[in-house]
């Protein structure tokens, strides 16, 4: 018999990104304890995505759910607010369709919750010879020594030292593509902000709006470990101007999101 964390729904973003979403899947297939649901973010995504998610709807042990929007340029905190309204969990564990996890992901992340935090995620990094390789035998398996992997130290999985260890503060590196929270913040701050054009800064915007709100973090240290595929680096002459929706939240202690999830109720 299956475990289930009944309180987790996992949110996975997605955009005509098959062979990494297939490596993604096939590492929630691996474990130990399911989430209640997998819904997929897909911010547009050709037949070829709808194919290979209606196959793994059939051996997924949990709910698949497609959520899908039309393709008109990168939303992705549209994207992220249509799939999380849709959540039925408690808990969201939101990451990015190129994070493998590995066996223990969803089980570190149910010790992880806890009222009034939010949960920042760290990742390995797989170059990118290592990445094609995997992708084309389909291996989403991994471990402290796999070939090719940076900062594989995030790795180590270690429980009963993970209080021990604080980490980082404030934004840095709380990404939006392994982060984790309880569906009532996410609706009190009213999502992420969809006036973020293109790539940048949408996930820091939301995560400080979180601490506007008086929810705090707490860093996954040893626990709940990912492996980040390699792709190129999105860029974007719009950062810019994303850079200054950030600021204006921090400057004004924004709290809820303009243009946000309450448009999907």
């Amino acid at each position: 018999m299956i475990k289930i964390a009944p309180e987790i729904s996992l949110v996975i973003t997605t955009y005509n990104s098959p062979a990494f979403l297939e490596l993604v899947l096939k590492s929630i297939l691996r474990q130990h304890v399911f989430p209640l649901e997998v819904i997929i973010a897909d911010d547009g995504s050709g037949e070829e995505t709808r194919q290979l998610i209606d196959r793994y709807r059939k051996i997924m042990p949990v709910p698949l759910i497609h959520s899908w929007i039309p393709d008109e340029g990168f939303r992705l905190s549209k994207s992220r607010n249509v799939a999380i309204v849709k959540a039925k969990g408690s808990y969201i564990v939101n990451i990015d369709g190129d994070m493998v996890l590995m066996p223990h992901f969803i089980e570190d992340h149910r010790s992880l919750m806890k009222e009034n935090q939010f949960v920042a995620g760290s990742r390995a990094r797989l170059k990118e010879k290592e990445t094609l390789r995997h992708c084309e035998n389909l291996n989403a398996e991994f471990h402290l020594w796999s070939k090719g992997l940076g900062r594989r130290l995030v790795l180590l999985r270690i429980p009963f030292m993970h209080y021990w260890i604080k980490g980082r503060s404030g934004l840095s590196r709380a990404r939006g593509g392994h982060l984790a929270f309880w569906k009532k913040d996410f609706m009190e701050i009213n999502g992420f902000e969809e006036r973020f054009n293109g790539w940048g800064y949408e996930d820091s915007e939301f995560v400080q709006r979180l601490y506007n709100k008086g929810v705090m973090r707490k860093n996954a240290k040893l626990l709940a470990g990912a492996v980040h595929l390699y792709h190129k680096e999105k860029t974007d002459d719009r950062a810019s101007k994303n850079m200054e929706l950030l600021q204006d939240t921090i400057e004004n202690s924004n709290k809820k999101a303009i243009l946000g999830a309450d448009q999907y109720i």
